[in-house]
């Protein structure tokens, strides 16, 4: 079994769901600190000008080291004004009519959360099913972990599941210690991130690292023929 583990991003780009379809379970790992100007909590729309970002404000004043999933909403009023963004900028693509109903009703439900993790989560849940990703998704807070390194943790998350191999994206390799999966039997793959197709965009410059939403409003049905799920051993 194959266990992917990933910090939540607010409706994340096509890798994430990549990683996501390519693992036999993920889970979302949002006890560890939130980190500002980063993908927790926006992301990238694109416009025929260029990229246009949708930013969550989030309260950190005095909150430094605040974990993700404790970190709470500072304006009600962003989903309206995502979802007009967005609606503008997707309307017009040849997939949008078959899920902007569905994006509607998602951004209005989400409007009236208070935390980040939250509304990160119902979107990665709703997303999966669009993109017919299967993979169960849970909550590291339902697992019992002793203090330990952040790979350590992640070692102990492998056990608990029962996982033989665990999956990361290339970044990952900047700071596991692939000695303690290797000292429990894990092997240790990398998903390959570098040959992703192109496809109609409204940007004159293609921008591969943007939300999901493009990628569905462009390609409609055949958004999941761009998971691409290429993976390589390394342990």
């Amino acid at each position: 079994m194959r266990l992917a583990v990933l910090q939540s991003n607010y409706i994340p780009w096509k890798g994430y769901f990549d990683l996501m379809a390519a693992a036999d379970l993920f889970i979302v790992y949002d006890s560890v600190q939130y980190t500002k100007n980063d993908w927790r909590n926006r992301n990238i729309l694109m416009s025929k000008s260029g990229p246009v970002w949708l930013t969550i404000p989030i309260n950190t004043a005095g909150r430094a080291e605040q974990a993700i999933n404790a970190a709470t909403i500072g304006d009600a009023r962003w989903a309206r004004k995502h979802w007009q963004t967005a609606s503008q900028l997707l309307a017009r693509r040849s997939g949008f009519h078959l899920f902007g109903d569905e994006w509607a009703t998602w951004f209005t439900e989400v409007s009236g959360m208070t935390h980040l993790h939250d509304v990160n989560v119902y979107f990665l849940r709703r997303l999966a099913d669009q993109l017919h990703i299967t993979t169960p998704i849970t909550d590291d807070a339902e697992y019992e972990l002793v203090h330990d390194s952040p790979t350590g943790k992640l070692v102990q998350l492998c056990e608990l599941v029962g996982a033989s191999r665990y999956l990361t994206g290339p970044a990952g390799l900047n700071y596991l210690e692939l000695d303690r999966f290797r000292s429990k039997g894990i092997g240790v793959d990398v998903i390959d991130y570098g040959h992703y197709p192109t496809y109609p965009q409204v940007s004159a410059d293609f921008h591969h690292g943007v939300s999901v939403l493009d990628l569905l409003a462009n390609t409609g049905l055949s958004a999941r023929d761009h998971l691409l799920r290429h993976t390589t051993t390394v342990v």
